[in-house]
């Protein structure tokens, strides 16, 4: 399965939701990468964040970051972001617009028709046809 900002419908069928006792239709995310662990965070289209981001495990991205993201797990841009900021994370999966360095100690997989506007720097690299990447990218196995 790959990454994805589309999202699919649950229904919650009535007895487990105390609200008026009638059911509920909520919209969740699909699993973010096959064989990770749990997403800790989802930013979803409408979400806009500047900052500074700390975390552990999975993030997906599918709104707009502007500031620095540190993570030894895994970082998901879906194809609706826009992030503009410098990166350091385990594994980054980008199909959305990336604006600064990113840093992956493990690898980085850009799905079309993500793109990087930046310095990449990972052991590991991956660019699906339709992925575009402007910048320099400094592949050290060492990492």
């Amino acid at each position: 399965m790959t990454p994805t900002s589309e999202v699919e419908t649950m229904t919650i069928p009535q007895g487990q939701i105390t609200s008026l006792g009638s059911t509920k239709s909520y919209q969740i995310a699909k699993p973010v990468v096959e064989g990770k662990s749990e997403v800790v965070a989802f930013f979803g289209p409408g979400v806009r964040c500047t900052g500074e981001i700390w975390y552990e495990g999975n993030v997906q991205i599918d709104g707009g970051l502007e500031g620095l993201v540190h993570t030894n797990g895994t970082l998901v841009i879906g194809d609706r972001a826009v992030i503009k900021a410098t990166i350091e994370a385990g594994t980054v999966i980008c199909k959305g617009s990336i604006q600064g360095d990113v840093v992956a100690r493990e690898t980085v997989k850009l799905l079309a028709p993500g793109s990087i506007d930046g310095t990449v720097s990972t052991p590991r690299l991956s660019v699906e046809t339709g992925g575009v990447i402007n910048g320099r990218v400094s592949m050290d196995l060492s990492q």
